[in-house]
């Protein structure tokens, strides 16, 4: 199985189970880590090569992931029904009321994208508006309580904008 997040193994030091809900889940390999660790799935995709390839990783781990075949800009999140948020590498800014929303109170959100300067930089992605500018991030979570907020060179020299917050 892939590794995780390096950045999204931060959320074991503030939480240690519950129920999560993994944006853009790709193939699963942060959604598995967090199973693996005593979490509670449900991941969003769009993707059927990704999806078959979780359901595959479900059938021979039994863990406790459940796929939600979805596109996220036609999609209502629950409310009030996640102890974790969690996404990478997918931006969607209108999305972020709903996962504000979608949080338990005292829940975690847990968020890491590109960072204008990747596009600047590198060329990727090749559509500005898929990159945050410098604060967007922490801007957008300023009602929460910030445990940690980084904006530079992330895990595989990505440039991006990283924040765990906690709804109050």
């Amino acid at each position: 199985m892939e590794a995780p997040s390096l950045f999204l193994k931060k959320i074991l030091t503030f939480q240690k189970n519950g129920k999560v809900l993994d944006l853009a889940m790709g193939r699963g390999r942060n959604s598995f880590f967090l199973a693996q660790n005593g979490y509670e799935i449900d991941g969003i995709e769009l993707s059927k090569e990704s999806i078959a390839e979780c359901q595959r990783k479900i059938e021979i781990t039994h863990l406790p992931v459940k796929i939600i075949e979805a596109d996220l800009e036609k999609t209502a999140l629950p409310e009030n029904t996640y102890d974790l948020v969690i996404c990478f590498f997918y931006l969607q800014r209108d999305l972020f009321p709903q996962i504000k929303a979608a949080l338990k109170k005292n829940g975690f959100v847990v968020y890491e994208t590109f960072l204008i300067d990747q596009h600047l930089q590198h060329g990727s992605p090749r559509r500005v508006e898929f990159c945050l500018g410098h604060n967007e991030l922490l801007n957008f979570f300023r009602d929460f309580r910030v445990h940690f907020y980084e904006e530079g060179k992330g895990e595989g020299d990505k440039i991006t904008a990283r924040i765990i917050a906690q709804k109050n």
